[in-house]
């Protein structure tokens, strides 16, 4: 699907706008895949960290300002558009050590509590990176 030629810039844009929490859930499996954080994506992306938040809940209520984001995101990680609104979580081939516990029953699913705590403890951790190049 070439998105592009297949819609007018105004089109396109709507588009955008239209699939905006489906790009935020995607922005934010790609940032995890690839080993990126919220921050990081920020500095390189050259967009402010409250933005990439509001990206990520499709929170941002101007259209042609979402495409401009995206567009952003789109040239800094080399990637298409139609990747981003399609993207399939990608099987980790680099040598990232993980340590992980298997003694989970299957099927488990996190409580929301925990969700928010790890959530959390991420948002700490974007701190911690935000300061530590001071």
């Amino acid at each position: 699907m070439k998105l592009i030629k297949k819609y007018t810039e105004k089109q396109l844009i709507s588009y955008i706008y239209d699939n905006r929490y489906k790009i935020g859930a995607n922005l934010l499996q790609f940032i995890r895949d690839n080993g990126y954080t919220k921050s990081s994506v920020s500095k390189l992306a050259d967009i402010s960290r409250p933005t990439i938040d509001k990206l990520i809940k499709g929170e941002i209520d101007n259209n042609t300002n979402l495409k401009k984001h995206v567009d952003k995101i789109i040239a800094t990680f080399n990637i298409k558009l139609e990747e981003l609104i399609d993207y399939k979580r990608a099987e980790s081939d680099n040598n990232r050590e993980v340590a992980v516990s298997n003694n989970a029953p299957e099927e488990y699913e996190l409580s929301d509590k925990a969700k928010r705590m790890f959530g959390f403890l991420d948002d700490i951790i974007d701190l911690y990176e935000v300061y530590s190049d001071r």
